[in-house]
């Protein structure tokens, strides 16, 4: 028996740590705290295609309002997950506005480096980590706020 973190267990593209004589039997996940919103986006091609990139995304409020953590997780914009912690940093300490997601968003894709292919260009996963970013901290903030994403998506 053996216990990985999340930057031991992923290796590379479709590549795990996981050996042919092990089997993976148990992923524990912290529980987020109280006032804390979530959401997943992605971009594929076709649906059930492997994302071009996809964002996870966590956004937790005090009382007044004011955010005291956040976090950003990417795929399909390198070998292995990324998760932009100097990114969201900008978010701790204030309420979060659309003009801070859009600096969270544009923080997000200048420091990822995407390879290109047939897929899609470096360039095009730049953007849409950028973009993504944005939608998935506007929902993580609905959905923990209890108003309207104003982008069409379901209030929770």
């Amino acid at each position: 028996q053996r216990v990985l973190k999340s930057d031991e267990f992923f290796v590379a593209y479709l590549t795990t740590a996981v050996q042919p004589d092990e089997l993976l039997v148990e992923t524990r996940l912290p529980a987020m705290p109280p006032r804390t919103g979530s959401a997943f986006m992605e971009v594929s091609r076709r649906h059930g295609d492997f994302a071009l990139v996809g964002i996870a995304a966590t956004l937790t409020l005090d009382d007044g309002g004011v955010c005291t953590a956040s976090t950003i997780a990417l795929t399909g914009v390198g070998p292995t997950p990324i998760v932009a912690r100097d990114a969201v940093r900008t978010l701790v300490g204030v309420k979060p506005t659309p003009p801070a997601f859009e600096e969270v968003g544009r923080r997000v894709s200048h420091g990822v480096t995407p390879d290109g292919d047939l897929h899609a260009s470096s360039d095009y996963r730049k953007h849409l980590a950028g973009v993504l970013t944005r939608r998935a901290l506007t929902l993580a903030l609905a959905r923990v706020t209890g108003k309207s994403a104003g982008n069409g998506a379901p209030r929770p």
